[in-house]
């Protein structure tokens, strides 16, 4: 009986190639351990391809109710609260990472012929798609993205605050708005909801840069609060890079960004490493960017505390890879990596005028700027 064979030009070979490429880099990624396709995961993943690529995609919420009791025999028919529906949308577009193949034979040179085959490139896109992928949800958190400046923020200048920080969390009282030494008092918001950990245990995650960091692990206050910080268990220990727990507070380091930047777009960076900016406040600019000076006197690193439903991730058709031959005989081809995505802060929409003044609506809905001034 005759083999099915699947030719190279096949979807289907395309779709195995892909994801292999994706599957070996996932480890890579900073944000592959908090993202979820539900609401609860700090990052919120929708896949809608229903309407075709380039189509708006819609993130559903649910309100809690909050209204009084009914007291006695006094009538209750009439007077029932009415269920909060909101939601917020994406509209996704075609990003596309492409690699030079080159010449086969480029690689006899140097002894490494697998530097020009299509095994290679995959290995190569799916590692540079992961780094695109998690510097566009740090830009998005962090207000770099499209320059959305936070709703609310906070400026410290000890870590003896993060204690006050985890009661503000808790009460929704203690923000201000704006950033980078900003005293504006804040609107008022809704404590911030916690995610759950894999155990269970509710917590909001602060993530901070290496500078930060340092700093944490040099500060006297901070050696006494982080020694009491407790992540054990056989999940947790696969969150990377934590340094430790304030109450429920987890403050994890991410890495810091490496690259260089046109704009403020998901086409506008190099990623050479996905990771957190600095702001240089004098000439007001972010690490990456060409006016950016990291020798300034006003320099800021931005921490994010984030809880559930912080960013929404939207994903209006998987990773494609694909390849082109060269029209001179295919001595010479191209790979590239395809995708339709775009990511944002989760901005709740109340669908009813008579609940649009909520304390979760229209605002950043689970993003908290935390600026500390490094020089």
């Amino acid at each position: 009986m005759p083999t099915a064979v699947v030719p190279i030009s096949s979807d289907l070979k395309r779709k195995a190639w892909v994801r292999e490429g994706l599957l070996q880099s996932v480890h890579l990624s900073f944000w592959s351990q908090f993202t979820g396709r539900t609401f609860d995961s700090v990052v919120f993943q929708e896949n809608d391809i229903s309407s075709g690529a380039g189509h708006t995609v819609v993130f559903d919420f649910d309100g809690n109710l909050s209204g009084k009791a009914i007291k006695g025999k006094t009538t209750a028919y009439g007077k029932g609260e009415q269920k909060k529906k909101f939601s917020d949308k994406i509209t996704v577009d075609r990003y596309r990472l492409v690699v030079d193949n080159g010449d086969r034979f480029d690689g006899v040179d140097i002894g490494d012929l697998s530097i020009n085959e299509h095994s290679d490139s995959r290995v190569k896109l799916g590692d540079l798609f992961m780094r695109f992928k998690d510097q566009a949800i740090f830009d998005t958190a962090q207000g770099f993205k499209d320059g959305a400046v936070p709703s609310h923020s906070i400026q410290i200048d000890g870590y003896d605050e993060l204690a006050a920080i985890e009661l503000t969390l808790k009460t929704g009282t203690g923000y201000t708005t704006g950033g980078f030494g900003s005293v504006t008092p804040a609107a008022k918001r809704a404590p911030l909801k916690p995610f759950r950990a894999i155990d269970g245990r509710p917590a909001w995650l602060f993530v901070v840069d290496a500078f930060t960091a340092k700093s944490m692990r040099v500060d006297a206050d901070m050696k006494s609060l982080l020694s009491q910080g407790d992540m054990r268990g056989p999940d947790n220990r696969l969150w990377k890079g934590v340094l430790g727990r304030i109450g429920q507070l987890v403050i994890v380091e991410a890495d810091t960004f490496f690259g260089f930047t046109q704009g403020n777009g998901l086409d506008s960076s190099e990623v050479e490493v996905a990771g957190m900016r600095t702001f240089d406040d004098i000439n007001a600019a972010w690490s990456g960017e060409a006016a950016y000076d990291p020798t300034t006197t006003s320099l800021y690193s931005r921490g994010i505390i984030l809880g559930a439903g912080a960013v929404m991730l939207a994903m209006g058709k998987m990773p494609d890879y694909k390849w082109q031959p060269s029209q001179d005989f295919g001595i010479k081809s191209e790979s590239m990596l395809e995708t339709w995505m775009e990511t944002k802060k989760t901005v709740l929409l109340a669908e009813n005028d008579s609940y649009k003044d909520a304390v979760i609506s229209g605002i950043d809905y689970s993003v908290i700027a935390v600026d500390v001034k490094i020089v």
